[in-house]
């Protein structure tokens, strides 16, 4: 009994130190804190490395069209589990040109949440004394990337509240396309409009199975965006609307072919052209994210091909 206690101990204790390492990957998406809607977003990944108290990492995110990096210094307090930032910049939430869109100065305050499923920093980023009353807080909810990987709604629930919220109060658009093959509805109308946009290619992407899960987000502010997507000319997900919240789809890579190709069919522009999306593409335990922007004259496409052993 005693060497069975002890090692039970142990392993409590191994797993204790685990979850509550700071270093790593985390993923997440930023949302400005206002009275209405509006805004873009911020698809968000935090690289941290940990030396003693002291943080040094890479903050990364999109914002609309742009990829952003900042390096990020702070301190982490592991009894508090209490990771502060000290001030870096980020673009001003409203910001409709990220050329000359204004720089807010933000302290970063989180705080590590942690179970044998998932690790998560929850906290926001706070303007500065000089920025306070044009800059709003940005909450955000960023998962850990070796916990991400293995989850099947990863980013779904990064606006779930804590644990007590009733569970039925959060949706999540969920798509399994099993056999592309298959006709959806109206996609008769939609293939026609679709072969006569031109394909702009946005990335190459090589992937490992056959079995990719995607997430579609509007990169921008909710504005009735809706898209269609197409995987090598088939319609697998017909006229959708875009949100904070994903779009899931799982698609079957196509072996058959040299390369597969995923379009982003724009079926309206909402009130901020062009469609703009956040696309997250989990091939196993490697994760890709892409923008895509589409319109009434070109469907955003990426190239798939699959790795050769």
């Amino acid at each position: 009994m005693k060497k069975g206690s002890i090692v039970l101990l142990l392993m409590s204790f191994v797993f204790s130190l685990h979850a509550q390492n700071i270093e790593g990957s985390w993923y997440g998406i930023g949302k400005a804190e206002t009275e209405y809607s509006e805004g873009n977003t911020y698809l968000t990944e935090l690289s941290l490395t940990q030396n003693g108290r002291n943080i040094t990492g890479q903050l990364n995110f999109y914002f609309r069209d742009s990829l952003f990096s900042n390096t990020v210094t702070g301190t982490y307090d592991h009894a508090t589990r209490a990771l502060v930032f000290k001030p870096t910049k980020i673009i001003y939430y409203k910001s409709n040109n990220t050329l000359t869109g204004v720089d807010c100065e933000v302290e970063a305050y989180f705080s590590l949440r942690f179970s044998r499923v998932e690790s998560v920093l929850t906290g926001a980023f706070y303007a500065t004394n000089n920025f306070k009353y044009t800059c709003p807080t940005i909450n955000l909810k960023l998962k850990k990337n070796d916990v991400v990987v293995q989850e099947e709604e990863v980013i779904s629930t990064i606006y779930e509240e804590e644990p007590t919220t009733p569970k039925e109060l959060i949706t999540t658009k969920v798509m399994e396309v099993s056999d592309p093959s298959l006709p959806l509805k109206g996609s008769k109308e939609i293939h026609q409009n679709f072969i006569k946009r031109e394909k702009i290619f946005a990335k190459e992407i090589e992937v490992e199975n056959n079995e990719l899960k995607l997430e579609f987000y509007d990169n921008g502010a909710i504005d009735n965006d809706s898209i269609s997507v197409f995987l090598n000319d088939k319609l697998v997900l017909a006229k959708t609307k875009l949100e904070h919240k994903p779009i899931q789809l799982s698609i079957q890579y196509n072996d058959s072919l040299p390369y597969n190709e995923l379009s982003m069919y724009a079926e309206s522009l909402g009130l901020i052209p062009p469609n703009t999306s956040a696309l997250i593409i989990y091939d196993g335990k490697k994760r890709y994210e892409v923008l895509l922007t589409s319109d009434f004259n070109k469907n955003g496409t990426i190239k798939l091909t699959r790795k050769k052993y």
